[in-house]
């Protein structure tokens, strides 16, 4: 097998025709990172179905708890996108919907439909729009910002206010771990590399393969 790939920095065509997993492949020009084969899909499967069910389960949790002057307010995701929009903040409401909800959600649902089809040999070119989109608004992803802004908030009423966090919170955290490692593992351009013509035949290197192979 071999695999050509165009260095996106200086446009130099580097040929792979030995894979390894977990080493990188380098532009022998610029130095830059060309390709680096993903884990098995089946533990990128895994997280992201973990991913998916942190998700649904954190948008109506409480992310904090503030209490001043006797009155206590509880805020989650959902409340927070709501009071948005009743305020009349739409486009910082769409930024965070955006941003948040519906990008994180939608690179999920791809990645577990992608390899779903994978698994079954269910390749079409369906298949590869998606990837395509994927790549597309995962340079979009930000999800990590709206927990930066929970701290800040934190820091900045700890010390006027009774402040609680809430499972929300916790589950956010262990959301963004999952998903930050899943989006790490899976390497889309494996699809296109190991099921080449819309046939699966390497589908063990894809779904389970755990060492490192050569191709003669």
């Amino acid at each position: 097998m071999e695999f050509k790939r165009e260095c996106k920095y200086c446009g130099t065509i580097v040929e792979i025709d030995k894979f390894e997993r977990d080493t990188d492949y380098l532009c022998p020009v610029c130095k830059s990172l060309v390709y680096r084969m993903g884990q098995p899909f089946r533990y990128v499967l895994f997280l992201s179905l973990t991913s998916l069910i942190l998700f649904l389960w954190m948008l109506n949790l409480p992310l904090l708890s503030v209490k001043i002057l006797g009155i206590e307010r509880t805020t989650s995701f959902v409340a927070s996108l709501g009071h948005l929009i009743a305020t009349g903040k739409f486009l910082t409401a769409f930024i965070l919907g955006l941003s948040v909800i519906i990008i994180p959600y939608t690179m999920l649902v791809i990645r577990i439909a992608v390899i779903i089809a994978v698994k079954f040999k269910a390749i079409s070119p369906y298949v590869y729009r998606l990837l395509s989109l994927y790549k597309l608004i995962a340079e979009w992803n930000m999800t990590e910002v709206y927990l930066v802004g929970i701290f800040v908030a934190i820091i900045k009423l700890r010390s006027i206010a009774d402040i609680t966090v809430g499972l929300g919170t916790l589950v956010f955290i262990l959301f963004l771990t999952t998903f930050y490692v899943s989006v790490q593992w899976f390497n889309p351009d494996d699809v296109k590399i190991f099921c080449d013509n819309y046939s699966c035949e390497k589908i063990n290197e894809l779904m389970c393969f755990e060492g490192n192979f050569n191709e003669s």
